[in-house]
């Protein structure tokens, strides 16, 4: 049972999506907005992100900001180094 008094407010984890529970002892409620665990697992994943966040973040790749997948085989880039 959480100590203080209770709120019935609907909170989600940014990461996780799922209901925070409250925690009225802690003074960084007010504005916490993940689950600690799900906290620590990103501050893990920022060693190796390169590998991660394209399976796990769902990030794309992108060259010269067109997604990968959706280049035409006939596309050509130009490189200016002036």
């Amino acid at each position: 049972m959480p100590s203080g008094e209770y709120n019935d407010e609907e909170r989600v984890c940014l990461i996780c999506k799922k209901k925070l529970r409250p925690l009225y002892k802690n003074n960084d409620w007010e504005s916490r907005k993940y689950h600690i665990t799900c906290f620590r697992d990103l501050i893990a994943d920022i060693k190796n992100f390169d590998k991660v966040c394209y399976t796990k973040y769902k990030y794309k790749k992108k060259v010269n900001g067109i997604e990968v997948d959706k280049i035409p085989e006939n596309h050509k880039f130009v490189l200016d180094f002036s």
